[in-house]
């Protein structure tokens, strides 16, 4: 194929027989954030104490050793809207918890309702940019531009398919955008 190149750049995907390795060139990484910069976001974002609309408490990303265990601070999002809240029941009903359904309090969309967790793998993010960003459905948060680039980019899937992947959980991308743009109650939107 004359339109093809051999050479590897930054972002090649190579698909080892259903392992999709990610190549990154020094000067990719160098844009990316270190693991350190991630726990200063994260520390940031605490430090701004984001509230929960309906329970009026304090929410907190968790460290990053303790980031597959949810606890009372973890904050949670309406992947309809966007809007960050704590855990509650508020609009949790019957027939909506068969489906994932959940009603938001603040704009009364309804959709999944999913816990957020901070992308720990540095080497998946396009910029350092602070994370607003959340994959649909997993949760995972990134910056805008690393959303973007990643709900745009098709990963194989079996050995017919491709399709939009988080790339720190590889769960197939839903909704229109595949993310959603976070909000969050105080001085963080």
């Amino acid at each position: 194929v004359e339109t093809e190149s051999q050479e590897l750049v930054d972002g090649s995907l190579i698909d080892l027989c259903g392992a999709t390795l990610l190549w990154r060139t020094a000067e990719g990484l160098a844009r990316t954030p270190t693991l350190k910069h991630l726990e200063a976001l994260r520390q940031e974002i605490n430090a701004a104490r984001p509230q929960c609309p309906v329970g009026f408490n304090t929410l907190a990303f968790p460290s990053m050793r303790r980031k597959d265990t949810p606890d009372e601070k973890q904050p949670w999002v309406y992947l309809q809207c966007g809007h960050v809240h704590g855990f509650h029941n508020w609009g949790n009903h019957r027939e909506e918890r068969e489906g994932r359904q959940r009603e938001c309090p603040m704009c009364r969309a309804k959709g999944p309702y999913v816990p957020l967790w901070l992308g720990c793998e540095a080497g998946f993010y396009v910029d350092a940019a602070p994370p607003t960003h959340a994959f649909n459905p997993c949760g995972h948060v990134c910056s805008d531009k690393t959303a973007a680039f990643w709900s745009q980019i098709p990963l194989p899937h079996g050995t017919h398919t491709f399709h939009a992947a988080c790339p720190f959980c590889a769960q197939q991308l839903s909704g229109e955008q595949g993310f959603v743009r976070l909000i969050f109650q105080g001085p963080l939107d």
